[in-house]
């Protein structure tokens, strides 16, 4: 589970134009969030919008638990253990595996249920669940026992799919496409806070991102701004979204090893990568691991990735060397 992040886009957008299309942001709902769509249009802004929402409504029949017909919840409730699905679903869970492979386990698709045992889901809190809670749960989880076999998935009965961690990532890729297809070449798409940048503004520079600081008021602090050359970025973290049961707190990120709460001081953690479907899974697998070992993975797997983490109470930031390389060193 993921909050969502406010990402400051540094442009003009009533000004701006490019030839006779006006720069326009569109604005709506979808998969429980906010999406935010900003390009050069001529058309009339309402019927892209219509289309744009369209176009989101189908996907959440494909990926979102929240619609009880959509094909990921068909499958969820489903009494078989083998299941045929689409190729998008397929496409979907084929990179949450092999992420999962690489990221030692801290990227799981099959964590749902132990995400709702701590409250973070959306029955909200409960109360501190016991150890005893937690070994039966953790027996339903487990990337390790999801198989494909062509279009046909095995897993244990019983066994919960929750693709929150990277369906907004993989929309924003395919929202992309779409507009793509459309005619569309210089944008911004944006899911919830994760987001993916394709050309340039009208003066053909390319289109800059903050990232915000820890702080509890939204935009209030902007601690990196990126450059993003058709690339895309995903911010997973912990500060907003914790719960308290008696005197102790718990931050939302769940280590699906342990099947609790991470307990390390890391904040948040941003991914840049050539897709927001990646950038967004490993958002949420390096902040499972913290800081010291998510910088240790970014380094090996050549990660684009940006820590922000509590050290004797100071925020500190650390970047990659693949993202030091990229957009500067955050500690220079």
């Amino acid at each position: 589970m993921k909050i969502a992040w406010h990402l400051v886009l540094l442009t003009t957008i009533f000004l701006s134009c490019s030839g006779e299309k006006k720069l326009t942001q569109i604005q709506g709902e979808t998969m429980g969030t906010y999406y935010k769509v900003t390009l050069y249009t001529d058309e009339k802004e309402s019927d892209l919008k219509a289309d744009i929402d369209k176009f989101l409504k189908l996907y959440n029949k494909v990926f979102s638990t929240y619609i009880k017909d959509s094909e990921i919840s068909k499958l969820n409730s489903s009494s078989f253990d083998k299941v045929k699905i689409s190729d998008s679903l397929k496409k979907v869970i084929e990179l949450s595996m092999d992420i999962s492979a690489k990221s030692r386990g801290h990227f799981d698709i099959t964590v749902g249920p132990l995400v709702n045992l701590w409250g973070f889901g959306p029955e909200g809190k409960q109360k501190e669940p016991s150890d005893q809670q937690i070994k039966a749960v953790l027996k339903r989880t487990g990337y390790e026992k999801l198989k494909l076999d062509d279009n046909y998935l095995n897993r244990p009965q019983g066994m919960y799919l929750d693709l929150s961690a990277i369906a907004k990532g993989h929309g924003v890729d395919e929202l992309v496409k779409f507009l793509e297809f459309r005619g569309y070449s210089n944008l911004i798409v944006e899911i919830g806070g994760e987001l993916r940048a394709r050309g340039k503004k009208a003066d053909d520079s390319n289109w800059r991102i903050g990232i915000e600081g820890a702080s509890e008021k939204l935009g209030s602090t902007i601690v990196k701004v990126l450059k993003l050359d058709n690339l895309a970025m995903a911010t997973s973290g912990s500060y907003r979204n914790y719960l308290k049961y008696g005197d102790k707190v718990f931050q939302h990120t769940i280590d699906p090893h342990t099947g609790k709460p991470v307990k390390h001081e890391t904040i948040s953690v941003s991914v840049i990568s050539e897709y927001c479907a990646d950038a967004d899974a490993w958002a949420t697998a390096l902040m499972s691991m913290g800081v010291i070992e998510g910088l240790k993975i970014a380094n090996e797997l050549d990660i684009m990735a940006f820590f922000q983490f509590k050290k004797n109470e100071k925020v500190e930031k650390i970047g990659s060397r693949k993202f030091n390389k990229r957009f500067g060193d955050p500690k220079l």
